[in-house]
Parts: structure tokens; C-alpha cells; sequence
């Protein structure tokens, strides 16, 4: 008996310590965000500095979507080893809980834009899905160029070519049906004033995912070498999680209220930038993806290219699918030029993606550079390009 009691004190132990070694990135990180968020509060609710609070609000919700999301994914990664999936399912399902800013962020923007009937910050929602989708390209391309940096061409994790390749030509047919309907729309005789994608067709984009997470986490049976390592307890795990989407869902609140301080009182200095709906998109798109997604570069860096490239791939098309077709189910998603030009880049990005996996199973030096490239041109174009 007292042998067991020893076993479960040693066990809770390392449980505290595995889960306060992840969440404390930093005494002094820590004390000086907390303060500055309590700082934030209290201008925010008495009203006074508004200059003040969106700086603070940028920077502390940034803040929290990128250190809650490392507590989600590494909790989400655990769960994965302990389930005895694969590093490349353990990099889709970090990806899920990296992609939480982003659905709370542009969940949150949709239903005030909705609710105010504001067009712009509908925009704006829907943009920053998309957006973030882009960087998680670019992101990839920086990894594709770490790893095959003066070595050999990256080889493609089987699972991407299995089961992804055909999701990503799924998805790139419905981008292209999706931009035909908004076309059409605007077209038409009788066209609508006010075009929107149908809701049932926002459940069917979400449903494909679903239906291929499914298909990804049931697959044959996985060997030892290629299974995800559970770096944490069950028990860590869980709480990891559980931080980490609270902290996500205060990231996505803060930098919401934030945007919305931009377009009401400052958007003739926005303007004086370029088009200030993509302007606005931007920032949402690259505090909810750049921040968590970059620990996919870390990850590569440390030679886990399976998690790297299972996080990014993963993340494009759970941005697509899983967060633009859940929140299209509750909120209408506007079909107008903005939405439309980015829904082609994103289904012209899978294409060229989908030829790189496919052509030859790998992913070489010069694949990686033209994918920075063309989201680098496609964000020049947004900002410069679309009429205001």
C-alpha cells in the first residue's frame, strides 16, 4: 500500500510540474502581461484613451493567442500519444487547437458585424478566415525552406498523400464553386443586392472535415517509431487544454473590440494605408495564425518535419472547412469582391500545393520559396489592388 501511495504522489507530482513548466513561460513574462491586460481593463471600462486601449489590445490579445494556444497544442499533442495516433495526427490535431484564435476571432467579429450590420467588419470576419488560411501557406513555405535548407528534398508524410491530397482537391472544387456562385450572383438579371453563401452549404464544408478527421485517426495500424510521443499525463493534458481555450477564446474577444476601435474612430489614418477592411483583415488574419502556427517552424528546426508539415497542411484546410463552414452555418458569409478574390487565391494555393505533394512525393527548396512568394504577391495585391 505504501509502495502505491508513493507511485501516485510521484505521479501527481510530475503532473504539477509538467503542467506549471508549460504554463509559465516566464515569471516576469507572465506579471508584466497580466498587468498589462488589468491595465487594458480598466481603460477599456472607464472609457478614456482609446489610442491606448487598442495598442494594449493588440498586444495582449496577441499575446494570448499565441501562449494559450502552446498550452492547447501541447495538451492536444499528448492526446494524440496517448490515443497511439501518428505525429503527422498529432500535428493535425495541434492544429485544430491552433486554429482556435482564429475561429473565436473571426466568430466573434461575424456575429457583431451580423448583429450592427455592419458590412465591413462582416468583411472583415470572413477575410481574416481566408487570410490566416495564407499565412499558414507562407508559413509552410518557411518550413519547406528550413528543412531541405542544404539537405535533401523533404519527403511528403504518407498521410499527406493518402488522405490529404484528396481532401485538398475537394476543397479546391468547392472554392471554385463557391467563387461560380458569387459571380453569378452578381451577374444576374435579378441578382441579389446583397449576396450569401447558403448556410446548408457552410455545414456541408464543415461536414467534409469532420467526415475526414474521421477517416485520418482510423487508418491503418501505426508502428511505434512513426506514433506521436504523449509528452505529458492525461491528466496534464487536460488541464493544458482546457487553459489553453480559455486564454484563446479572451484572445479572440480583446483583439475584436480592438478592430472594431479601428474602423469607428481611425479609419481615415487606415485609409491613408490602403484598403482598410483588408488592412484590418490582415492584422486579425496574422494575431490569430502567425503567433501559434510558428511553433511549426520550431518543430521543423528540431527535425519533427511530420508535425510541421501535418500542422500547416492541416491547418489550411481546417481554416476552409472547419471554421469558415462553422460559422457560415450561424452567420450569413458575404459573397462580395473581397471574399470572392480571396476565395480564388486560397483555391489557386491548394492547387499548387496539391501539384507540389503529388508530383514527386517531396517538397524541395525552390517549392517552398515560390509558395512565400506567391502569398507575399497575393497580400500586396489585397491591400493595393482591391478598389476601396
Amino acid at each position: 500500500m505504501e509502495e502505491i501511495q508513493i507511485e501516485e504522489s510521484t505521479d501527481n507530482q510530475d503532473q504539477y510540474h509538467g503542467v506549471k513548466d508549460s504554463l509559465v513561460a516566464g515569471r516576469k513574462e507572465l506579471a508584466f502581461f497580466i498587468g498589462l491586460l488589468i491595465f487594458y481593463f480598466y481603460l477599456r471600462f472607464t472609457g478614456i484613451e482609446p489610442t491606448l486601449v487598442v495598442i494594449l489590445g493588440l498586444i495582449g490579445g496577441t499575446w494570448l493567442a499565441f501562449r494559450p494556444s502552446e498550452w492547447a497544442v501541447e495538451g492536444m499533442e499528448s492526446a494524440a500519444g496517448h490515443l497511439g495516433y501518428t505525429a503527422y495526427v498529432a500535428g493535425m490535431l495541434s492544429s485544430l487547437a491552433s486554429n482556435m484564435p482564429e475561429a473565436v476571432i473571426s466568430g466573434i467579429a461575424a456575429f457583431d458585424g451580423w448583429r450592427t450590420g455592419s458590412q465591413d467588419l462582416l468583411d472583415i470576419a470572413v477575410l481574416s478566415i481566408l487570410i490566416a488560411a495564407g499565412f499558414n501557406m507562407l508559413l509552410l513555405g518557411i518550413t519547406i525552406i528550413i528543412s531541405t535548407k542544404g539537405k535533401d528534398d523533404m519527403a511528403v508524410p504518407e498521410e499527406a498523400i493518402k488522405k490529404d491530397s484528396v481532401l485538398i482537391r475537394w476543397t479546391f472544387v468547392a472554392l471554385l464553386s463557391m467563387f461560380a456562385l458569387g459571380i453569378l450572383d452578381m451577374v444576374a438579371p435579378d441578382a441579389p443586392v446583397d449576396p450569401r453563401f447558403p448556410p446548408v452549404a457552410s455545414f456541408v464544408l464543415f461536414l467534409s472535415y469532420v467526415i475526414y478527421a474521421a477517416a485520418l485517426t482510423t487508418g491503418d495500424v501505426v508502428n511505434e517509431k512513426e506514433k506521436a510521443e504523449a509528452s505529458h499525463s492525461k491528466r496534464s493534458a487536460a488541464i493544458l487544454a482546457v487553459m489553453g481555450f480559455i486564454g484563446i477564446f479572451f484572445a479572440g474577444e480583446i483583439l475584436t473590440h480592438s478592430i472594431e476601435i479601428l474602423l469607428s474612430d481611425y479609419h481615415s489614418v487606415i485609409g491613408l494605408l490602403g484598403n482598410q477592411v483588408a488592412i484590418a483583415a490582415l492584422i486579425l488574419g496574422a494575431a490569430g495564425a502567425l503567433p501559434e502556427h510558428g511553433i511549426a517552424l520550431i518543430a521543423a528546426t528540431k527535425g519533427k518535419v511530420g508535425l510541421a508539415v501535418g500542422n500547416l497542411i492541416g491547418g489550411v484546410l481546417q481554416i476552409v472547412l472547419l471554421v469558415m463552414g462553422g460559422i457560415g452555418m450561424f452567420v450569413p458569409i458575404p459573397l462580395d469582391r473581397y471574399v470572392l478574390f480571396q476565395i480564388m487565391v486560397i483555391a489557386g494555393s491548394l492547387w499548387f500545393l496539391k501539384r507540389a505533394i503529388t508530383d514527386d512525393h517531396k517538397l524541395d527548396f525552390f517549392e517552398g520559396a515560390m509558395i512565400i512568394l506567391l502569398q507575399a504577391y497575393v497580400f500586396v495585391l489585397l491591400i493595393a489592388g482591391t478598389p476601396v
